[in-house]
């Protein structure tokens, strides 16, 4: 049987235009274009390679594309209750040995009182292939005769005998379907070191493993991968307790004599997964499941309402981290100028306000989910990886802060605003205030936001844009309560000529932001790329002097708003700059990681000293990321931690996040983080799993996490 599967009306504007300015500089969504694939009833098949040719000495991995039609679906490698695993048979070279499939982890199809395990839509089966170093033929052709079973409210079995030619080269380029199966293999469980041991305790199988070996109190879904021995349709429960994980789910009833050992899948917050294998013991061997907590498999233990309630909280404490500062110094000028104001008219800026900060984070949102499907390995603050875009978030708050300042103010139909803003503009200056609020605070990440943010990613679009929605909500809800209860309105203070004093004061705060900015953009590219963004900022002040010099009338007016206009050109054409590449992962700064006894980060350097026995603190960071510098200050570099570590004999090694690292990243997904911050705690046992610290530091945290090696 089968399945179914805010400052005057004239100087908020600069707000709007210069917001505009910034979200152009986001990435395009690299596309790939289709390929021919053989049609069978109600599937596409296709054979694919991660690369352009085949390289003697190197691992080709290559893939079967399957494509059922909409409502129908293929199986896994446990097929579940009914069906049949996709199969592949090869006909290659004779020094050509392809590895087995590599599976990636299924969706549960139920139907009546069945369950089985399969995959929808488009969907890829990889394979490694090692080329001998001595492969001296020009091509490496495959075959493949692959079968399946493809299965709706009927089930046809299917085949197709596919072939894939690839020259042989020195070197390869990706293909069209390198992210499709780089995106892919983030998916195949990858094997767990920890020992497990299985039993059958009556009518349930029990399977246990090591205290830290799944991360508490996030989704788990179990898979059996040994067919025949846990019940497919049965919820598991997964049991953390101090001294053991334990894993119950009815035994199948097809179960009869028990396997030495057994494999066993499980799915972790619907993002990755690990795979491990357990020994048989009698049940009297089974450790007793103390203290800890339960949770059902499958359950979301962090569901979509505890995922908004953090990002509710998250957002609003964002309004006290310090990269949002300088905006919100722009909305207080605003709020103190309201204070005089009609009830309703401090409610439409409140809401505008709202929606500009909501409709930011919306955008974020959507650039992050649409660039992760597309194959990008990117988090949270992933546009501040773009020298491009630091560049001219910089320049939006050297001008910002120039108005602030009364250096010049923007004339109502600045590029083509159009009509008086004298009311309409205030309530846009509060659109776009909210807007450019959203854009800076992403270098910073606040508590409760990390949970909430690393479950976004995981879920449906339509669940990530709720969470991201309110994030922003949470960010906007101070000024939304201003708005909207008189109680708050009335602490407002009155105004009066100090407010002209309050909004110059509130310019130095832009001023510094942009120091820190261009500062990063060093880091980023290097002092040339520093010296193209501190040029754009001169020939950017040099415009707004030559446009604060225009006559009333005559033909200077026109001439010198046209060298203004030339000049801001000249200062955008800078941005196509080679000057403003970053530099290569490999070539990044090290200075910072070096200082103060940080070593640099790497995944084999882990390894290594956990080997020797040594535990291990790395600490992942960004030169942008203002949380990350917030948590070095107060914690990580004090002398009370720094002892707590010397005397544990800890190694710390820094990871630098500034430009786009895939082996950071991969290390953020797999402690299902968005972004940094994210500090590990190794302990000095190989293999052994690390401890995930809070994203916000104090030195009694970190020296309590030491107290536990």
């Amino acid at each position: 049987m089968a399945l179914t599967s805010a400052t005057r009306p004239r100087s908020r504007s600069a707000v709007q235009c210069l917001t505009r300015l910034a979200l152009l500089a986001l990435a395009l969504v690299p596309l790939t274009a289709p390929a021919e694939a053989v049609r069978q009833d109600h599937i596409n098949a296709e054979l694919v390679a991660a690369t352009t040719a085949a390289v003697p000495g190197e691992t080709l991995t290559v893939a079967l594309r399957l494509e059922p039609d909409k409502h129908w679906h293929t199986y896994w490698r446990n097929p579940g209750d009914s069906g049949l695993p996709t199969r592949l048979r090869w006909d290659v070279p004779e020094s050509i040995e392809p590895g087995p499939i590599l599976w990636p982890f299924p969706e549960r199809q139920p139907m009546g009182p069945l369950t089985n395990f399969g995959y929808s839509g488009e969907h890829f089966l990889l394979t490694d292939i090692p080329v001998p170093a001595d492969f001296d033929a020009e091509e490496l052709t495959l075959d493949v005769a692959a079968s399946w079973l493809v299965c709706e409210n009927i089930c046809i079995p299917g085949s197709a005998d596919l072939n894939l030619t690839l020259p042989v080269q020195a070197s390869a380029q990706p293909s069209q379907w390198a992210k499709a199966l780089q995106q892919t293999r983030k998916r195949v469980p990858t094997p767990l070191t920890a020992p497990a041991q299985f039993a059958v305790d009556g009518e349930h199988l029990r399977i246990q493993l090591a205290p830290d070996a799944l991360p508490a109190g996030d989704s788990l879904v179990y898979f059996p991968a040994t067919t025949e021995l846990a019940s497919n349709t049965d919820t598991p429960v997964f049991r953390h307790g101090e001294a053991v994980i334990d894993i119950r789910v009815e035994t199948s009833e097809y179960l009869g004599a028990l396997p030495k050992e057994s494999e066993h899948v499980v799915v972790i917050n619907n993002q990755r997964a690990v795979v491990f294998t357990a020994r048989q013991i009698g049940a009297d061997a089974l450790i007793p499941v103390d203290g800890g907590s339960t949770a059902a498999a499958g359950d979301a233990s962090f569901n979509l309402g505890l995922a908004l309630v953090f990002a509710l909280l998250g957002g609003l404490i964002l309004n006290l981290m310090p990269c949002v500062f300088p905006v919100l110094s722009i909305k207080a000028v605003s709020v103190a100028q309201q204070s005089g104001s009609a009830a309703g008219e401090r409610r439409v800026h409140a809401l505008c306000y709202t929606a500009g900060v909501v409709g930011g984070f919306l955008v974020l949102a959507i650039a992050l989910i649409a660039l992760r499907e597309a194959g990008e390995r990117i988090g949270w603050g992933f546009q501040l990886q773009s020298p491009v875009f630091v560049t001219v978030l910089a320049w939006i708050m050297f001008v910002l802060g120039l108005s602030l300042a009364g250096v010049f103010e923007f004339g109502t139909r600045l590029m083509g605003m159009g009509d008086s803003l004298t009311h309409q503009g205030g309530r846009r200056g509060a659109l776009m205030t909210g807007l450019l609020a959203c854009l800076v605070a992403t270098p910073c990440t606040a508590p409760f936001m990390g949970p909430a943010m690393g479950f976004a990613i995981t879920q449906p679009a339509i669940v990530a844009l709720a969470v991201f929605a309110a994030l922003g909500l949470g960010m906007a809800l101070p000024f939304l309560l201003i708005g909207f209860v008189p109680a708050t309105a009335r602490l407002l203070p009155r105004p009066g000529a100090w407010m002209l004093t309050f909004k110059q004061l509130m310019a130095f705060p832009m001023y510094v932001t942009a120091i820190w900015l261009i500062w990063v953009l060093g880091r980023q590219t290097g002092v040339n790329g520093m010296a193209v963004g501190l040029l754009g900022v001169v020939l950017i002040g040099f415009a707004i002097w030559l446009w604060s010099k225009r006559p009333q009338q005559g033909p200077a007016r026109v001439g010198l708003a046209l060298a203004a206009w030339l000049a801001v050109a000249g200062s955008l054409a800078m941005l196509a700059s080679p000057l403003l590449q970053p530099a290569p992962a490999s070539a990044a700064p090290t200075d910072v990681a070096s200082a103060a006894g940080w070593g640099v980060y790497a995944p084999d350097t882990v390894a290594e000293l956990q080997a020797k026995g040594q535990p291990v603190f790395v600490n992942l960071t960004a030169d942008w990321c203002v949380t990350c510098h917030v948590n070095e200050r107060v914690a990580l570099n004090t002398a009370t931690v720094v002892n707590a570590m010397e005397r544990s004999g800890v190694a710390r090694l820094k990871g630098d996040w500034t430009n786009r690292d895939p082996v950071i990243t991969a290390v953020l997904e797999q402690y299902d983080r968005t972004g940094v911050p994210l500090y590990l705690l190794y302990p000095g046992e190989a293999g052994a799993a690390p401890m995930v610290l809070p994203q916000i530091l104090t030195p009694q945290r970190v020296v309590d996490a030491l107290d536990t090696l």
